[in-house]
């Protein structure tokens, strides 16, 4: 130990020669002897035990208490880093080259919701590990063909990769989490319009296939109308008997001859209703999980609907208190409520596309309703932009405006919850009656067909019988009168089938229905991305992510504790730095007593889940070394003043350590003092016992530690004397007042 020699000048304090003349051995037996003497006082005097103890646990209270009542705070995410890694080599369908994954990475670079930094797999992992980065997204190589694999025999999911380090700030992960949703969101949209395309290309070939098919029923339709006319001729050729015998026989061989194209003509109608049957029985198989996701959709309106009523509230708040971020906050809550109403949209126009095809237009409330929210959502964003202008230019925005927004985004919630809740009698049946007529349609087409195609045989041996009969000449006139009638209104109930078939309006809704282009509303079968979460550093919940932060918070408040309650000066004739090491014991000893219990109750008491629970322990008694000689060499060298400065470091620690919220979403005040404040490596260190141990990071927050404490005590070595003699008339009038209650 060293022993100063008396000096009125700091300067003479710091001459080596002066420090050369101290004398270890008798500094060491006074410090011994204050330390002592302060151990028997407090086995002595049972009013000092009673105050010593109450030192002891009144800190693990305070942060026993507050992680039993912390809540999950959310707020500015921009500036947290997340990486992404896009490996997507892409895939080509019906000749068409798609890459999902550089889709995905151009609307990150517009997404302004969190930090993304496009980065390669190695950064990114590295990166995660030592807290550069809150989390990371991988795209896999093969992300595009398996999202596409839809279409194909072997269907598979696509999988993105989500790594979160849950050890850098409790409520990182949460917010990274979100991040997370919104890209699969995208993504699924994404899908849903490229593999939509394809389908309605299959199907607007069918609708085509039909729809050129209908002129060649005209063309014969035509023609049995043209026979139907040389009935007229025959009848009057049989009037006329004999002479007229020759022209009947050239006439019905005319009429036989087109019996082939006919019948050709019908068999291939028919063979083409029967695969547009076989397509929608098809169809019809997945209208059970159509259904679904639309249903899907919906709820994800309401969560935005919700999301965005929240974030509303939140601006208030912000505009009332005048915090900065309002800019910020209206431009969250536009994203949220733009989301919204392509949704909107997108089913509106889904849901309008089916309604046409129905002749009781059943969607029409569902369709009002939507709109109404349309509008709603446009006057909602209108508004904001108003009121973020008036922020920016410096005006005070109003306040009726706001609850416009609120009022309209809780307008929005009710609308898309009562389509949810009403969505079976409203949306899914209706569907389902759509393609069942559309099938009924095509099962009468085929039934008319079938009735046609028999009857051709009859007319053709009636024909077949009038030729033969026609050469027999006047024995065979009165036969040939007696069947032409009969032959006649074959022919007749046949043309009226075929003028069924190409102009009635059940086949003009089924071309309709075909060429139409609502499967680009729908969405996969099942959903198209899965995200896989990979935890580096899991912590099971929120109150043992909290737990770093109030226990070293605690072990702050308790050495402030012991400050306020216990003298750091001593009665006898001792050097400043025998007082300073002798007094310096008795605090150590109950801030590590502190540290302990605080360490304990943790895990015991609370059930915290560390990695790491000794270490936990070890750390928090370490780290109440440290602040002890923080706080007590403020006390011994400038005493009330000292406590002063010990209440101020502890309140712009709270906001400037990290321990909350992400360093990066605080003032640019509390970033930059962030470096250097002593809260910062205590947190860490013992969110290395909570959480898992990086060495890199845990070795850093020690040695930072370490010289926090060795820079306090060389402060109190070095000034304590001088400083001690400069401020006493300052403390001696302080005293002298009855408000010090001395």
């Amino acid at each position: 130990m060293i022993h100063l020699k008396k000096t009125n000048s700091l300067k003479e304090i710091l001459n080596w020669n002066n420090i050369k003349n101290l004398k270890p051995s008798k500094g060491l037996k006074n410090i011994l002897e204050i330390f002592k003497s302060d151990l028997k006082d407090i086995r002595g005097n049972y009013a000092v035990l009673v105050i010593v103890l109450g030192l002891a646990f009144l800190p693990s209270l305070y942060a026993w208490f507050n992680i039993k009542a912390s809540w999950d705070p959310y707020g500015s995410t921009a500036n947290m880093l997340v990486a992404v890694t896009n490996e997507d080599k892409g895939n080509e369908i019906a000749g068409q080259k798609i890459n999902v994954g550089d889709q995905l990475i151009e609307q990150l670079k517009d997404n302004k919701s969190l930090g993304w930094q496009f980065v390669d797999e190695k950064t990114a992992l590295e990166g995660v590990k030592k807290g550069t980065y809150y989390a990371s997204l991988k795209i896999p190589k093969n992300f595009t063909k398996d999202l596409t694999s839809l279409i194909t025999n072997d269907v598979k999911k696509g999988e993105i990769i989500y790594t979160v380090n849950e050890k850098i700030n409790a409520v990182a992960p949460k917010i990274t989490d979100k991040g997370a949703s919104t890209i699969q969101l995208q993504v699924n949209q994404t899908i849903v319009k490229t593999v939509s395309e394809i389908v309605l290309g299959i199907s607007n070939g069918v609708g085509a296939g039909i729809e050129h098919s209908l002129p060649k029923l005209t063309k014969v339709e035509n023609s049995l109308i043209d026979l139907q006319k040389r009935f007229d001729h025959i009848n009057k050729t049989v009037d006329l008997a004999s002479d007229a015998t020759s022209k009947l026989s050239d006439t019905v061989k005319d009429i036989k001859s087109d019996l082939p194209t006919i019948k050709k003509t019908l068999n291939d109608t028919k063979l083409l209703s029967s695969d547009l049957k076989k397509f929608l029985e098809d169809t019809n198989d997945n209208l059970d999980e159509l259904s679904p996701l639309i249903k899907s959709d919906l709820n994800l309106m309401v969560d935005l609907s919700s999301s965005a009523s929240s974030l509303t509230l939140n601006l208030i708040d912000a505009v009332n208190s005048g915090s900065e971020d309002v800019p910020k906050l209206i431009d969250n809550l536009s994203e949220k409520l733009s989301n919204l109403q392509s949704l909107n949209d997108t089913l509106v126009d889904f849901l309008t596309k089916l309604n046409q095809l129905t002749s009781n237009n059943r969607l029409d409330d569902v369709i009002n309703n939507l709109e109404d929210s349309s509008n709603k959502i446009d006057s909602s964003i209108s508004t904001l932009n108003d009121i973020k202008n008036k922020v920016i230019s410096g005006q005070q925005p109003s306040v009726s405006a706001l609850n416009n927004v609120l009022s309209l985004s809780n307008g929005i919630g009710r609308i898309n919850l009562n389509i949810l809740n009403n969505f079976d009698s409203k949306i899914s049946k209706p569907i389902n009656s759509i393609f069942a007529n559309s099938i009924k349609v095509a099962n009468d087409i085929i039934t008319v067909l079938d009735k046609a195609e028999s009857k051709l045989p009859k007319v053709e041996e009636i024909l077949t019988t009038s030729l033969k009969l026609s050469g027999n000449a006047q024995e065979s006139i009165s036969l040939i009168r007696e069947r032409l009638p009969l032959a006649k209104g074959m022919l007749d109930d046949l043309i009226e089938t075929l003028n069924k078939i190409s102009n009635g309006e059940d086949m003009k809704k089924l071309v309709s229905l075909l060429e139409s282009d609502i499967l680009t509303k729908s969405n996969f079968l099942k959903e198209p991305v899965e995200v896989k979460t990979e935890k580096l550093y899991p912590i099971e919940n929120y109150g043992s992510a909290m737990t770093p932060f109030y226990s070293v918070l605690s072990t702050w408040v308790g050495i402030l504790l012991i400050s306020a309650l216990l003298s750091t000066s001593v009665h006898g004739n001792y050097k400043p730095y025998e007082i300073y090491f002798g007094r310096g014991l008795t605090f150590l000893s109950i801030a590590l007593v502190q540290g302990f219990i605080i360490g304990t109750g943790d895990i015991l008491l609370l059930g915290v889940t560390a990695k790491h629970p000794i270490l936990l322990i070890i750390l928090l008694m370490f780290t109440s070394m440290v602040f002890n000689f923080i706080v007590y060499s403020l006390v011994s060298v400038f005493g009330n003043v000292g406590k002063a400065i010990a209440i101020v470091l502890l309140v712009v620690q709270i906001g400037s350590s990290g321990g909350t919220f992400p360093i990066q979403v605080t003032p640019t005040f509390f970033q930059r003092i962030n470096p250097i404040m002593p809260f910062t490596y205590a947190i860490g260190a013992t969110r290395e016992a909570v959480g898992g141990i990086y060495a890199p990071n845990l070795t850093k927050d020690i040695l930072v530690l370490l010289l926090f404490m060795i820079l306090s005590i060389c402060l109190n070595v070095l000034l304590k004397g001088p400083i001690n003699r400069i401020i006493k008339p300052f403390n001696d009038k302080f005293g002298d007042s009855n408000l010090t209650g001395h």
